[in-house]
């Protein structure tokens, strides 16, 4: 089966945008797996896995945007790139009905910052979620760094 990929370098873009992007691909006919991602090191490893890692995807650094394409033929796989381009140069994967429109949306805010900057928002009119984050381990720094190993 036909293997394709694009790179898009120095192009980032959002991790939830890109996941409804290549599950849209999935569903073009002749697809058998389609994935956009930035090219992480994690990024690497998980398409490693899948099978969809590449030569020429192994170059592509953290802030490239990868897509890949594995189809029944060469024409569903470019035709499949083909449209994941067209959504990521659109600006959107928003679903049929949905709006692309972001700059006259409603904003919401998660705030895991100071209060200042919630009240702020809020001030505006802003819809806003506050986090009551604080440093993990009350600072102690032999957990910190356990828990930094960890990851």
């Amino acid at each position: 089966m036909p293997l394709k990929y694009r790179i898009k370098r120095n192009y980032f873009q959002d991790a939830l945008r890109l996941m409804r992007i290549s599950k849209t691909a999935v569903g073009i006919e002749g697809v058998k797996k389609a994935t956009a991602v930035m090219a992480t090191d994690k990024a690497r490893f998980a398409l490693e896995s899948a099978g969809l890692l590449t030569p020429g995807i192994k170059g592509a650094g953290g802030g490239d945007l990868v897509m890949v394409v594995e189809a029944d033929s060469d024409e569903a796989a470019e035709k499949a790139l083909d449209a994941m381009e067209e959504m990521i140069s659109a600006g959107s994967s928003a679903s049929e009905g949905e709006s692309r429109d972001i700059f006259n949306q409603e904003i919401r805010a998660v705030n895991i910052g100071l209060d200042i900057f919630r009240d702020a928002l809020i001030a505006q009119g802003v819809e806003v979620v506050q986090v009551d984050w604080e440093v993990p381990a009350g600072g102690d720094e032999k957990i910190i760094d356990i828990l930094k190993k960890m990851y």
